[in-house]
C-alpha cells in the first residue's frame, strides 16, 4: 500500500494539496488584508469588475466562494479560497516536478529502434505508405518517441520533496492567507507547464492531442485570470522550438491548439457583457474596445514599469536577499546542488531541463525588478518555483550518496525534514490569524464619523479598499460617502460609481463635474485637449463639491494633511476632528466625543509599511486633535484623545535593525512618534 502510495504522483500531489491547506488554515488571516483584498472580496460577491488587469476568471470563480455555505463572512470564505487554490498549486508542483524529473532529466537514454547513433531517425522527411485501401499518403515526419529508462517512483518522491519546499517558502505561503488574485495563479501555473511538457512527450497522436487541448485550454484560461503568464513564454518557447524546430509540423501544432487556448481566453468576455450593467465596481468601465484593451493591457500601471536603473537595481536586490529567506539556508544549498545536478543531466531531443528551468527564472526576474512598488514579493513568484524546482533536483542528486537504506524513505524523511525547516523558519512572517487591522482602521473610521459625512483619503491600501467592501457587502455605514481621492483627480470612470451612490451629492456639481470630466476623459483617452485648461476645472470643481456640500460633514485623512493638495479646494481650512480632519470655510473648534475605538493587534505585533503606517495614521489625528484641547485649556479632551492615540503604539521595544530601509524608516518614525505621545501624556498626569 505505501510503495503504492510513493509511487503515484497524483496520490502525492493530493497528499500535498492536503498537508498544505491544513497548515495554511492555521496562518489565514480572519478579516480584510491589506491593498487589494477589500475591493477583491466585492468584486467578486458583487460580480464586479477588478482593476487592471481585470482577472475575469478570478472574479467568477470567487463568486462561487463567496456564496459557499463554509464560514460566517464573506471575507472569510474568500481567504479560504485563497487557502484552497495555493494548496491546489503546491499540489500541482508535484506533478509539475514528477514530469520534469521522470523524462526531462532522465537517468539514461535509450535510442529507439532504427534511430542512428547521430539521434537523427531513418526515415526520410516524408514517405510513401499505403494504408487499409491501398492509397498512398503522404506523412510528414514525427519526431522520434522518447525511450527513457528512469527508476519507478524516484520522480514522483522528489515531485513531493518539491511540492512540499514550493508550498512552506515564504512567498507562496503567504499567498493562502488572504483573498488576492495569485492563489488561483498558481493554481493554473504548474499545470500549464505540466500538460504542455507531456504534450511534448507524447509522441502517439492520441496522446499528444489530448494533453495539448488541455494545455491550451488551460494556457487561455491563466491569462484570462492574470497575464502575467506571459512570463512563462521564454521557457516554453524554446522548449518546443528546440523540440520541432521551425518546421510544418510545428506550425501546424500550433493552429490545432489555437481553438483551444481562445476559448480559454474567451472569459474575458465577462468584463464588457458585466460593465454594461454598471454594477457597484466597474474598475474603468471597459465597454468599449479602447477601454478594454487598456484595461486588459494594465495601461494605468506602466508608470510604475521600467521607471530606470534605481529601481530595478533595488529590487533586483531585495529579490536575492529574499531567495534565503524563502527556502532557508538548506533550501539554498539544495537548490544550487539541483542546478548542477539539471547541468550535468543530458540533453533530451535538442532540449534541456537547465535552460527550461532557467528561462522561468530569469524571465520572470527580469520583467519583476522593473516594476516600482512596494509589494512585489508575488511578482517573483515564477522565479521562486523554479528555485523549488532546483531544490528538488538537489535532493535527487544528493539521494545519489545514500547507502545501506531505502531511498524512497530517504525521500520521505528529507521532504518532512524541509518543510518542517521552512515552517519552523517562515511560520511567524507569514502568520496573518491575527490580523484585524485593516477591519478595525475601516471600522473607527466609518463608525466615528457623525450621520451623512464625505470623506476623502488616498490610503487605499489601509482601509479605503476595505471600505468598499465593509459598506457593499456588509452594509456598514452606507450613509457615508468614501471618496478615493486618488481615482478621483485622474479616473473618469469613477465619478459614475460616486453618482450611483449619492445623486444628491454629485448632481449639486454637476456643471463644474462635466467641465472636469471633459479634460479628464481626454487624458484618460489619449486624446488631444487643452492642458493648460485641466488644473483649473479641477480646482474649480472640487471647491464647488466641497462648499455645496457643508451641510454634510466633510472629512480628510492625515496623509492629506501631510501634503496638501493646493488645487483640491485650497479655500478650506483643514481641523483636527478624532479620528480625521474636518474641512470647514474658516478656523474653527469642533466638539468631537471621545472615539469609540477597536485595535486587536496583540497576536499582531509586526514592525513593517504596513502596520507602523496604519497605527501613525490614526493615531497622529487623535494627537493633534489632543493637542489642539490642550491649547484651550481643556486637559481633560486632552487626555482622553491621547489615550486613544496611545491604543496604537507598536511594540517600542522590538528589534528593527533588521528590517528592510522603507520598513525600518516607518517603524523608527512611529516609535519616535510614540514616545513623544507618551511624554505628552505624563506630563498631564492622571
Amino acid at each position: 500500500m505505501l510503495d503504492r502510495l510513493l509511487s503515484r504522483p497524483i496520490y502525492l500531489a493530493i497528499f500535498v494539496a492536503v498537508i498544505a491547506f491544513v497548515v495554511y488554515l492555521q496562518t489565514l488571516a480572519p478579516s480584510v488584508d491589506f491593498i487589494d483584498a477589500g475591493e477583491l472580496a466585492t468584486d467578486c460577491a458583487t460580480l464586479g469588475i477588478c482593476h487592471p488587469t481585470g482577472y475575469p476568471v478570478f472574479t467568477l470563480i470567487g463568486w462561487v466562494f463567496a456564496h459557499l455555505p463554509i464560514a460566517s463572512t464573506v471575507i472569510l470564505r474568500m481567504n479560504l479560497m485563497a487557502a484552497f487554490f495555493t494548496a491546489l498549486g503546491a499540489g500541482g508542483v508535484v506533478l509539475l516536478a514528477n514530469e520534469l524529473f521522470g523524462f526531462w532529466m532522465p537517468k539514461g537514454l535509450k535510442r529507439p529502434t532504427g534511430q542512428k547513433k547521430t539521434g537523427k531517425p531513418k526515415a526520410a522527411n516524408s514517405q510513401k505508405v499505403k494504408n487499409k485501401n491501398q492509397t498512398n499518403v503522404s506523412h510528414v515526419s514525427q519526431p522520434a518517441p522518447l525511450a527513457i529508462e528512469q527508476p519507478s517512483n524516484m520522480p514522483a518522491l522528489l515531485g513531493f520533496a518539491t511540492g512540499i519546499a514550493a508550498a512552506f517558502s515564504s512567498t507562496w505561503w503567504s499567498q493562502s492567507c488572504s483573498i488576492e488574485v495569485y492563489p488561483v495563479h498558481l493554481f493554473f501555473v504548474p499545470l500549464v507547464l505540466t500538460f504542455f511538457l507531456r504534450m511534448l512527450r507524447n509522441e502517439e497522436t492520441e496522446k499528444a492531442a489530448r494533453d495539448g487541448k488541455v494545455f491550451a485550454l488551460l494556457l487561455g484560461l491563466s491569462f484570462a485570470n492574470h497575464m502575467t503568464t506571459v512570463l512563462l513564454a521564454p521557457a516554453c518557447l524554446y522548449m518546443f522550438f528546440a523540440r520541432y524546430g521551425f518546421s510544418k509540423l510545428a506550425r501546424q501544432r500550433i493552429l490545432r491548439l489555437t481553438p483551444f487556448f481562445l476559448a480559454g481566453l474567451a472569459v474575458y468576455i465577462y468584463m464588457p457583457i458585466r460593465s454594461a450593467m454598471y454594477p457597484p465596481m466597474d474598475w474603468g468601465h471597459p465597454t468599449t474596445i479602447g477601454a478594454f484593451l487598456k484595461h486588459v493591457t494594465g495601461g494605468q500601471y506602466k508608470i510604475w514599469m521600467f521607471t530606470g536603473g534605481g529601481a530595478a537595481a533595488k529590487q533586483w536586490s531585495y529579490f536575492w536577499h529574499r531567495v534565503p529567506q524563502e527556502f532557508t539556508i538548506v533550501g539554498g544549498v539544495l537548490a544550487l546542488l539541483g542546478i548542477w545536478a539539471m547541468f550535468n543531466s543530458a540533453k533530451v531531443k535538442g532540449t534541456h531541463i537547465l535552460a527550461f528551468t532557467l528561462l522561468l527564472f530569469f524571465g520572470c526576474l527580469f520583467y519583476s525588478i522593473n516594476y516600482d512598488i512596494h509589494d512585489i514579493d508575488s511578482y517573483f513568484l515564477l522565479a521562486f518555483l523554479a528555485v523549488a524546482l532546483w531544490v528538488g533536483a538537489g535532493i535527487g542528486f544528493a539521494s545519489k550518496f545514500l547507502t545501506g537504506v531505502r531511498k524512497e524513505y530517504a525521500l520521505v524523511a528529507a521532504a518532512i525534514i524541509i518543510g518542517a525547516i521552512e515552517i519552523g523558519s517562515n511560520y511567524s512572517e507569514v502568520d496573518d490569524s491575527g490580523n484585524y487591522m485593516v477591519e478595525d482602521y475601516t471600522k473607527n473610521i466609518l463608525n466615528n464619523l457623525p450621520p451623512n459625512s464625505i470623506i476623502f483619503s488616498t490610503q487605499w491600501d489601509f482601509w479605503v479598499s476595505g471600505a468598499f467592501y465593509y459598506q457593499l457587502v456588509e452594509h456598514l455605514r452606507p450613509d457615508v460617502l468614501v471618496i478615493d481621492k486618488a481615482m478621483f483627480r485622474d479616473r473618469p470612470w469613477y465619478f459614475a460609481e460616486l453618482v450611483a451612490r449619492k445623486p444628491e451629492v454629485m448632481n449639486r456639481v454637476k456643471p463644474e463635474m462635466d467641465a472636469f470630466l471633459k479634460y479628464l476623459w481626454a487624458f484618460d483617452r489619449g486624446e488631444k485637449f487643452n492642458e493648460e485648461a485641466i488644473a483649473p476645472a479641477y480646482e474649480k470643481f472640487t471647491t464647488a463639491l466641497v462648499e455645496r456640500n457643508l451641510d454634510r460633514p466633510i472629512f480628510v485623512t492625515q496623509e492629506m494633511v501631510d501634503e496638501r493638495d493646493d488645487l483640491f479646494a485650497p479655500k478650506m481650512k483643514i481641523i483636527p476632528s478624532g479620528v480625521a480632519y474636518r474641512l470647514a470655510l474658516k478656523d474653527t473648534l469642533f466638539d468631537v466625543a471621545p472615539p469609540k475605538l477597536n485595535w486587536r493587534d496583540k497576536s499582531f505585533r509586526r514592525h513593517d509599511y504596513y502596520t507602523d503606517d496604519s497605527r501613525l495614521l490614526q493615531a497622529i489625528p487623535l494627537a493633534s486633535y489632543a493637542e489642539q484641547r490642550l491649547h484651550r485649556g481643556d486637559n481633560q479632551s486632552a487626555k482622553q484623545f491621547l489615550d486613544a492615540a496611545l491604543i496604537f503604539t507598536p511594540d517600542l521595544n522590538a528589534n528593527i535593525d533588521d528590517l528592510g530601509d522603507r520598513d525600518r524608516s516607518i517603524a523608527i518614525a512611529a516609535v519616535e512618534k510614540f514616545q513623544q505621545f507618551q511624554a505628552l501624556r505624563k506630563q498631564l498626569g492622571n
